[in-house]
């Protein structure tokens, strides 16, 4: 019943012949049951045949290209991630193969992957994956943080309306006037540091 319902949702002029093939098998197992060897029945000898037929023999070689070819973008390590694994899962790689694992890292950025390297000095996928990941959100932590030092040193009005553009200011109770005799005032022209 599932193999007739199958055939009948299978249309165009790509698939007619072997429906029709298929259909005329069909209807001899039903009347000579035996033509099916007996570890197996209609259907899973009709998904064996439908993947023969249909099966994309290039699959393979396409998705090899496009592992060599691929590389991690704007900083997305979990799309790059996802990609080698669904990839890898298509040519039935050994990601620990160590070719394969050279691809990996190739497909990383130059510095990150030297990065990896020079601190855990991975072997395996699994520690390739766990290296990059640990390391990413460090990397991306750090970007963060800098992208605040930015906002706090381009703080607004000092004194005569004048823009701090680096330095640090240091806030203490007796005021941040420059002419009160404070030493904690750090500022443009004031190399004193905050401690």
């Amino acid at each position: 019943m599932h193999s007739i319902y199958f055939l009948s949702l299978l249309e165009g002029p790509k698939c007619e012949g072997w429906v029709n093939t298929t259909d005329r098998w069909l209807r001899q197992v039903v009347n000579d049951p035996s033509m099916v060897l007996c570890q197996s029945n209609a259907w899973h000898e009709l998904e064996k045949q439908f993947k023969e037929a249909f099966s994309d023999y290039a699959e393979l070689e396409r998705a090899q290209d496009k592992l060599k070819k691929l590389k991690m973008r704007n900083n997305n390590l979990d799309e790059y991630l996802a990609t080698f694994k669904t990839l890898a899962l298509h040519t039935d790689l050994d990601a620990n193969n160590p070719t394969n694992l050279r691809t990996f890292a190739l497909g990383l950025p130059r510095s990150l992957a030297d990065t990896y390297i020079k601190m855990e000095n991975p072997e395996t996928y699994e520690q390739w994956r766990a290296t990059v990941q640990c390391q990413q959100k460090i990397y991306l932590k750090i970007k963060s943080l800098h992208s605040e030092y930015r906002t706090l040193n381009t703080s607004h009005t000092q004194g005569q309306g004048q823009r701090q553009t680096s330095g640090w200011v240091w806030c203490c109770p007796g005021g941040n006037n420059p002419g009160s005799n404070n030493q904690n005032w750090c500022g443009q022209g004031n190399r004193t540091q905050p401690p």
